[in-house]
């Protein structure tokens, strides 16, 4: 054999030796689908988020990079994160932005081997005071309830500065639940089918919500700040339990700890070493100072049930009302401390972004007259509480009416409060008194992003409960049950001026943005 034969053979064997011994290795798939997103900004961080999607049980190392333009040939800060199965592969990142771009627009993105996911685009709250600033608002997104147009026109909306999700921003219901008529027609039957309660449940149900295109969107578009309300958890939740918690579900505790790993994981929210306290403040110069509350999860009280009041359709109202009295907490004593300790008259505004309608709200005597046989079951006897005045919603703040005036107490300190509130599906303006008819505020409820509301339980007689609503609430200045969308609040420091943006529809792609109840609000007065 001669020698170029052999130098053949020897390449031919050490080839053969090589593949056995060092087989290929092959890579895990990997991708973002469901997009990226910012939130919880300050003046100086702001949290950038994904989630990555694989087939590896392996940790993996993910670039992040902070730019200043979209093509990111300025890169302001970048650095590694390692994304961990044991925290369902999400990423996230306290990122730090330079001084020269804090308050300005800037972009993101997230990279493994060259694989990029989404550039997502945000700023970080002014360093100085600017001379206004316009806050977006919303609550109640029910996937199958219909498509999420509202969200889209957030995001389209180059005014709004930073977005504010009150609450319900996923649903827990099984296939068949709440507000699931339609979900085969618009593709978007829940998943998984069933109710929620597993940890592995709670990923899916957030990963089905942010696969939704308008969503992410959305996240992708503008910094986001965000609070839980009951169906991150199930409805009607308290500290201990829920109205839509059975003991065949296990134990309350243990599907609450996965509701919230789940939330943390799927959020851009700054996290506290304790998981359970959510509040959180933020600041903007002297022109507004912004408190966010958790009244849902961990100090309240369980809710009187309304349904123990009635006798064959008439209701105790004597024994309700004293019922009512009992002290009960909602968002706890130290909550109240935190607020007592961080309410300032420094600030032009003071708002309060809150889950559960608080201003005192009656139903109207329009309910007493309605033939209830066309109507479900469990609705017949609040009808009998029309024109009673007496709290009907024990789930809100007329529930905890003591704890309430310990709120007002505190607020009365700040210069001028905003309440801001989610919840309801409907629109809201709200003057609020305490109990010596001081005034306190104005509270501005959202409607929903998708969730029923008044015209789709009472079609045709919205308008009169609407009617029905302000005239014999004195509290109540304003409000709508036709439409979903979300407010603009749009703040200087002369004034606060108020936007109820919405879309004609959410049961097709194909909408019109209705943009014609406009508010102006002044410091420390109420709306006449």
């Amino acid at each position: 054999m001669n020698r170029r034969a052999f130098i053949k053979v020897l390449i031919f064997l050490s080839s053969i030796l090589s593949f056995k011994l060092y087989p290929s290795i092959k890579k895990p798939n990997i991708s973002f689908n469901h997009g990226v997103a910012s939130g919880d900004p300050t003046n100086k961080n702001i949290i950038l988020w994904t989630k990555i999607t694989t087939n590896s049980n392996k940790n993996i190392q993910v670039r992040w990079e902070l730019s200043k333009d979209k093509k990111f040939n300025k890169v302001l800060s970048s650095g590694f994160f390692i994304a961990k199965k044991i925290n369902n592969f999400t990423v996230k990142i306290d990122a730090k932005v330079p001084q020269m771009f804090r308050g300005k627009e800037v972009f993101y993105r997230f990279n493994i081997d060259g694989i990029y996911s989404d550039t997502g685009k945000t700023k970080t709250l002014p360093i100085n005071d600017p001379e206004k600033y316009n806050i977006g608002f919303c609550s109640c997104s029910n996937h199958p309830a219909g498509y999420f147009n509202a969200y889209r026109e957030m995001a389209k909306n180059n005014e709004i500065d930073l977005v504010l999700h009150l609450g319900d921003y996923i649903y827990e219901y099984d296939k068949d639940g709440y507000a699931t008529e339609d979900s085969v027609m618009f593709n978007r039957v829940t998943e998984p089918i069933h109710e929620i309660v597993t940890l592995n449940d709670y990923r899916k149900r957030h990963a089905q919500y942010k696969s939704d295109t308008d969503l992410q969107l959305l996240h992708r578009s503008k910094p986001m700040i965000a609070v839980w309300d009951d169906h991150e958890f199930t409805n009607d939740s308290w500290k201990y339990g829920a109205e839509n918690h059975q003991t065949e579900e296990g134990f309350f505790l243990s599907r609450k700890a996965n509701a919230i790993k789940a939330y943390l994981e799927w959020m851009p929210i700054r996290e506290n070493k304790s998981k359970l306290k959510i509040w959180r403040k933020f600041e903007v110069g002297s022109l507004f100072q912004l408190l966010m509350i958790d009244t849902r999860s961990i100090y309240r009280d369980r809710q009187l049930n309304i349904d123990d009041y009635f006798d064959e359709d008439q209701i105790d109202d004597t024994k309700y009302i004293k019922d009512l009295s009992i002290d009960r907490k909602l968002i706890g004593l130290e909550q109240l401390l935190w607020l007592k300790s961080n309410i300032n008259n420094k600030f032009k505004w003071s708002i309060l972004g809150q889950q559960v309608l608080i201003s005192n709200v009656n139903l109207p005597s329009i309910f007493r007259k309605i033939d209830k046989e066309t109507f479900p079951d469990y609705l017949h006897k609040y009808f009998k509480l029309g024109g009673l005045k007496v709290p009907y919603n024990t789930d809100a703040w007329d529930g905890y009416p003591k704890e309430r005036e310990r709120i007002y107490k505190i607020l009365k300190e700040a210069d001028s409060i905003l309440v801001l509130t989610g919840d309801t599906h409907n629109s809201w303006l709200n003057n609020l008194y305490d109990k010596k008819n001081n005034f306190i505020g104005v509270e501005i409820g959202t409607p929903s992003i998708s969730s029923p509301n008044t015209i789709d339980t009472f079609g045709s007689l919205t308008k009169q409960i609407e009617e029905g609503f302000i005239k014999e609430n004195k509290n109540v200045k304003w409000t709508d049950g036709k439409y979903k969308g979300y407010v603009l609040l749009k703040l200087t420091k002369k004034a606060a001026n108020v936007s109820f943006i919405y879309v004609s529809t959410v049961k097709s792609k194909s909408y019109k943005v209705i943009d014609t109840n406009n508010f102006s609000l002044q410091h420390n007065e109420p709306i006449i």
